[in-house]
């Protein structure tokens, strides 16, 4: 059988469990289900479907194109009895959670941003939790111990105590985080977020990436691209900078106002401030503007949908661009027909302290991705038993390396990639994301690290993880060991008050239609008018109650 059928259409043995308590994952913790056969200590489990839901845009690119009958999915319902429907959006992520709540059409297994749960998907996913729509995990979690690892590992302990097991809770659980790192500074993931400009163009500008770290520079660096006359690979003007979908993240284009910060708060002359009042986003509003209105910005970056910005990412339709980079789909795109046309990362930018931009995170995450249940799930055992398993030792290691003995052999306890499986996957990332190898890492496992689990030997890195490096290794993560300040705001008595009457503002999308103001002066009377909707609700009040708090011990960060 040719190597590319083996690996999509190999029958599938079962492996043997790990045998570890916090690492079984074999689906036998659960209660006894009808009809079904404990013998020698093993369950035969009935099979069921599950609905899913990846309620992020774009979240849809790693799913396999047979969803039921890839080599992980088949090994995952051989050990679980699950398969699951796999459902993903292409639009906003807080109109679809409010979609399925309004509607009650949630589906049984949900996987959504949560960053807080004062504002955004957060604030959502909370409010449907006291509505009762999601399922109450308590009773399950030490029936299945590595679901129970996921909500207590690597997980900001401010975070943790206010957000994820928020008080209005009172003592349920109903989120299981994703994504989190496994205890260790080691393991917090570098998403290498900053400002990548085509190579190509910057060798015909003779510039050097690393020399623009400055606002000045890199705007004389996009002036410079938009009187080059570059093309992208279909002999079309470029434009010089933009975003992916929905204007993320344009943010990257404004580092030199930005600092370390874990907060919502500002130290300004002596005084505490929210950072809605800083008069930092008037130069902020101005120079966004300038780039607009000279022709230096994607004036459709707020408005992209994830197809529209993946074909100007991928053609090189975009100079410069903000965000991470990239690589998953450039990599099998622009860079295999046109590898002289590589993204080179700018600077590192400086922030205004005069330092690199890079990502501040305390030892434990503070916002994550979260799984959540539907309350009227049929069967929760099973959705907790497929969960619990892919966070097994076995179940990770099927999740991102295939089947043993198909995909990857084991070498002193590391999985290693079947040199022939290796090459095919290199050089047609679709094979390893259509052998279910794409969308389980980053979706459903959590409390882990797979590069310190299993470091890959230098001589078997591909250049893409290669050039990931190095960009970690200029954008090294800056660790702040500190309680953030804003959870100290959660104790003024005026604050869910203040939460009500701002509940309707997003400060973000003022900003942004402010950027297609009719003039300077209008938009920056849009910025006012939206800092003063703050200022009536008692922003500022709420700033001196956070420093009063704050200057009670020493251990709050800003």
């Amino acid at each position: 059988m040719p190597l590319i059928a083996l690996l999509l259409f190999a029958t599938l043995t079962a492996c043997t469990g790990s045998g570890g308590k916090e690492e079984a994952g074999t689906g036998n913790t659960g209660p006894s289900e009808p009809g079904t056969v404990k013998e020698s200590g093993t369950e035969e489990i009935k099979p069921v479907t599950l609905t899913f839901l990846s309620a992020w845009n774009g979240g849809g690119a790693g799913f396999p194109q047979d969803q039921e009958n890839n080599p992980v999915a088949s090994q995952i319902r051989e050990k679980t009895g699950v398969t699951l429907k796999l459902e993903s959006i292409t639009t906003s992520e807080v109109e679809k959670l409010n979609t399925i709540f309004a509607s009650g059409t949630v589906p049984d297994i949900v996987n959504a941003p949560f960053w807080s749960t004062t504002g955004g998907e957060g604030q959502v996913i909370k409010k449907a939790a006291m509505e009762g729509q999601l399922l109450d995990l308590t009773p399950y979690l030490d029936k299945y111990p590595n679901v129970k690892r996921l909500v207590t590992t690597g997980i900001a302990k401010d975070f943790n105590e206010f957000d994820l097991n928020s008080p209005d809770f009172e003592g349920k659980t109903y989120l299981i985080p994703t994504e989190t790192p496994d205890g260790t500074p080691e393991s917090i993931h570098n998403w290498n977020y900053g400002l990548f400009a085509r190579g190509d163009i910057l060798k015909a500008l003779n510039v050097k990436a690393e020399d623009i770290d400055t606002q000045e520079e890199l705007y004389d660096l996009l002036i410079k691209i938009r009187d080059g006359g570059f093309k992208d690979i279909a002999g079309k003007p470029v434009i010089p900078a933009g975003t992916m979908w929905n204007g993320w993240d344009y943010g990257q284009f404004l580092a030199g106002w930005t600092d370390y910060n874990i907060s919502d708060y500002r130290e300004v002359d002596g005084k505490l401030i929210h950072w809605t009042q800083t008069k930092d986003h008037e130069d902020r509003l101005l120079y966004m503007r300038k780039l607009l209105t000279e022709g230096l910005f994607d004036l459709e970056a707020f408005s992209n949908t994830s197809t529209t910005a993946n074909e100007k990412l991928t053609t090189g339709k975009l100079a410069v661009f903000g965000a991470q980079p990239m690589l998953p789909d450039l990599s099998k795109t622009l860079y295999k027909t046109n590898p002289d046309m590589q993204y080179e990362l700018l600077g590192p930018m400086k922030n205004k302290s005069g330092q690199i931009r890079t990502q501040v995170e305390k030892p434990g995450r503070s916002g994550f991705p979260v799984l959540f249940l539907s309350a009227n799930i049929k069967d929760p055992d099973a959705a907790l038993r497929y969960i619990d398993y892919v966070n097994s030792e076995e179940g990770r290691l099927l999740s991102y390396f295939g089947i043993e003995g198909t995909h990857y052999t084991l070498e002193n306890g590391i999985p290693q990639w079947i040199p022939d499986v290796k090459k095919q996957f290199d050089e047609n990332p679709d094979l390893k994301r259509d052998a279910g190898l794409n969308y389980l890492p980053g979706r459903f496992i959590g409390a882990f690290s797979d590069t310190v689990t299993w470091p890959t030997p230098e001589d078997q890195k591909t250049q893409w993880q290669k050039l990931e490096e190095s960009f970690s290794a200029k954008l090294p993560i800056k660790i702040i060991d500190k309680v953030s300040a804003s959870y100290l705001a959660r104790e003024w008595p005026n604050y869910q008050e203040f939460i009500d009457k701002t509940s309707s503002l997003n400060f973000d999308e003022e900003f942004k239609k402010a950027l297609f103001a009719a003039s300077d002066e209008e938009a920056l009377k849009m910025l006012h008018e939206v800092q003063d909707k703050f200022k009536a609700a008692g922003v500022d009040e709420m700033a001196e109650f956070v420093a009063q708090k704050a200057a009670e011990r020493d251990d709050v960060g800003f």
